[in-house]
């Protein structure tokens, strides 16, 4: 009995612990399952042995911990999931945004390319004025030169014709009036010889004057041809104009080109991701006033929304261009068919000179 009473002297209540140990009761009272462990306080005030709270408090403490180790390990997961689709689109983002600059960088070679392409058909132009003046006075010098030519021999024949039947009545008069006598078969023979060299002088001089129409109809034709290049002239001319407009404008695009691929650049600096959507977010959220970001996000799209017409526009003048190649191929074709005919009409004059009787 007094070894009893001098245990329960010593033993500690629930009372001394919060008393002594405030901060231990306190601690205690954080857990999550508090409500299980303070349930063990009569139990354990009942036996005098405060092992069983110790152990219910280990076995929340247990619990509480496996529970935040569970959370904290979902809680991974899902970061890491959201990591890998962040990661896989920002790889997305960047190839597109690689291959969306590397497209740019094409069109600015093709660009290059068709500017080049203009600059030759610039320099094509005052070639073509001079070959137009060329064939205006060429025109004018052929039809010179053949009025002159068959007015000359029809002159000539006219001359020859009458001073041979002047002559011819001349000496038909002289016999019926001198009533000379003359070998009637001969003479009639002569009269059929001249008749028919002169029947075939007018079968040529016919064949003659057609081909004068038909070279005046050839010269209508040529004058005609003369102003659908002129025509053609002022469309190429028309073209340059637009060429150097779009020069201008292609000025413009690189320098907006660049200022974006900066801006890009500042925004990768700033954000660590080369997406220009995803950074302009970022920054949305997380770095500068609203009102700035606006602004800056106008601006941004305003370049995207250039980008886009000068792209259209490359694609019109890619159809153009290829509408100009056929016009300058044919303009060609016509040149040198023109040139190849001049010099067979030039060949033939020579000879129809040649063969001209004396």
């Amino acid at each position: 009995m007094l070894m009893l009473k001098r245990s329960k002297k010593q033993g500690i209540g629930w009372d001394y612990i919060k008393e002594r140990h405030p901060e231990v009761v306190d601690e205690l009272k954080t857990l999550r399952d508090w409500d299980s462990v303070k349930s063990a306080i009569p139990e354990s005030e009942a036996i005098r042995d405060y092992s069983v709270l110790a152990l219910e408090a280990v076995a929340a403490t247990i619990r509480e911990l496996r529970i935040d180790r569970e959370m904290l390990a979902e809680r991974i997961e899902i970061l890491n999931r959201k990591f890998e689709e962040l990661s896989s689109s920002h790889k997305e983002s960047t190839h597109s945004l690689e291959k969306r600059i590397k497209e740019l960088e094409d069109q600015l070679a093709e660009l290059e390319q068709r500017t080049l392409f203009l600059d030759s058909v610039e320099m094509l132009v005052p070639r073509l004025n001079e070959i137009d003046e060329r064939m205006e006075r060429l025109s004018a010098e052929i039809l010179r030169r053949v009025e002159e030519h068959y007015s000359k021999r029809m002159d000539d024949f006219i001359r020859t014709y009458i001073e041979e039947r002047l002559k011819s009545f001349e000496g038909e008069l002289k016999r019926s009036i001198f009533g000379v006598s003359v070998n009637l078969s001969e003479t009639l023979l002569r009269i059929q010889q001249h008749y028919e060299e002169l029947v075939a002088e007018n079968v040529r001089l016919r064949s003659v004057v057609k081909e004068r129409e038909e070279l005046k109809r050839a010269l209508a034709e040529k004058e005609r041809e003369i102003e659908e290049l002129k025509r053609k002239l002022a469309v190429l001319r028309e073209m340059s104009k637009r060429v150097n407009t779009l020069s201008k404008r292609l000025s413009d695009y690189e320098a907006k080109l660049a200022e974006m691929s900066r801006i890009q650049k500042e925004l990768a600096v700033l954000t660590g991701t080369r997406d220009v959507d995803e950074a302009l977010n970022i920054l949305k959220t997380q770095f500068i006033p609203k009102s700035k970001f606006e602004s800056t996000l106008r601006e941004v799209k305003g370049i995207l929304s250039e980008i886009e017409e000068i792209r259209q526009e490359n694609a019109r003048l890619r159809i153009e261009n290829e509408k100009l190649k056929g016009v300058l191929k044919t303009l060609f074709q016509e040149r040198l068919e023109e040139s190849v005919g001049s010099e067979s009409e030039e060949t033939s004059s020579s000879s129809f000179d040649d063969n001209k009787p004396g």
